[in-house]
């Protein structure tokens, strides 16, 4: 069953409850989904002014594309999680059944690491985009990209925080490289939301 499946009420007490899915990473790629989603809000009501640019309703159709991408990563972090859980529980009372579990666990962790890597890519775009967004919403609705962009950029951190947990299992190569991509995602997030906001109060106090 998707989590988007579910009500957000029932959301809500899966995250507070003993289970461990939905764990962090799909609740923050829900979380930068919803971030996301307010942006293109944010785009559909200026699109409908009077004289609105065309480039808003082109942005919008990009940000909607990027949109139905992020929606994906919820689940993919639960079958994820799902997958490593079950390598582990992999049975080992031989030298053949400890070599079958070894890399079992080892692909499961590649894939563990994999997932919220791209999920971060995602929401990185989801911050390019509201950068865009913060430049041509009206101004009436241009806090609500600043709200977006925080629950992105928020996400994205958070969404990190699942690339740190697995890195020690891989080999130190893909560890090397896992990392290097996770430091510039963060770095580059960072810097991203900064403009927008900065863009954002440049608007509502003009």
């Amino acid at each position: 069953m998707s989590l988007w499946e579910l009500s957000a009420g029932e959301l809500l007490e899966r995250t507070a409850s003993g289970d461990p899915t939905p764990g962090g990473g799909s609740v923050a790629a829900i979380s930068g989904a919803l971030g996301l989603g307010l942006v293109c809000m944010a785009l559909e009501v200026s699109a409908r002014r009077v004289g609105a640019a065309p480039e808003v309703g082109m942005l919008l159709e990009r940000t909607r594309n990027l949109l139905d991408q992020l929606k994906r990563h919820p689940d993919a972090d639960v079958t994820a999680f799902q997958g490593y859980m079950a390598a582990l529980a992999l049975p080992k009372t031989d030298a053949d059944q400890k070599a079958r579990r070894r890399e079992a666990v080892r692909r499961a962790a590649h894939t563990a690491t994999t997932a919220p890597l791209a999920a971060a890519r995602d929401l990185l775009s989801g911050l390019e985009l509201s950068l865009l967004a913060a430049q041509l919403a009206h101004r009436s609705i241009v806090s609500d990209v600043g709200a977006g962009a925080h629950l992105l950029s928020a996400a994205l951190q958070a969404t990190l925080l699942n690339v740190d947990i697995n890195l020690g299992s891989l080999p130190s190569e893909e560890r090397e490289a896992a990392q290097a991509e996770r430091l510039e995602l963060a770095g580059r997030a960072l810097i991203l939301v900064g403009h927008v906001m900065q863009a954002v109060l440049s608007r509502l106090s003009a």
